[in-house]
């Protein structure tokens, strides 16, 4: 059986063994440092997926809440006013009159009250409505 092991065993000489100590070494290092890498990728990776988890669970509850808002507001046949820009003109050239300055300063706020008008009169065509109802 001895005779069977002494001829299994082989013996290389190793020429400058302190260089391939160090080359393995470094290799070792090497593979450490990707394993770090990876291990913070995969650390990264599962605080992504929590995080859309989480965004997931809001929005679910922000649909929810937004549903149970949509059945409790009563129903209107009313839209949103379109608000359109108006033609940008070119800039007129400074009034020397405080006059007229006064005047497009009236001008300008007249134009506020029809809107608020305009939103009273829709306001008591839903109260109308209402009072019908009842």
């Amino acid at each position: 059986m001895k005779k069977q092991q002494s001829e299994e065993l082989f013996f290389v000489q190793v020429k400058d063994p302190s260089e391939i100590r160090r080359n393995i070494l470094e290799i070792l290092k090497e593979i450490v440092e990707v394993l770090q890498k990876f291990e913070k990728f995969r650390h990264i990776r599962h605080q992504k997926l929590e995080k859309i988890n989480h965004l997931r669970m809001q929005l679910r509850q922000a649909n929810k809440i937004m549903s149970s808002l949509r059945l409790k507001l009563p129903q209107t046949n009313l839209r949103a006013a379109v608000v359109r820009e108006a033609p940008k003109l070119p800039k007129k050239p400074a009034h020397k009159n405080g006059r007229k300055r006064a005047e497009e300063k009236e001008k300008a706020q007249k134009k506020a009250p029809t809107e608020l008008e305009r939103l009273e009169s829709e306001l008591s065509a839903i109260e109308s409505k209402l009072k019908s109802l009842a």
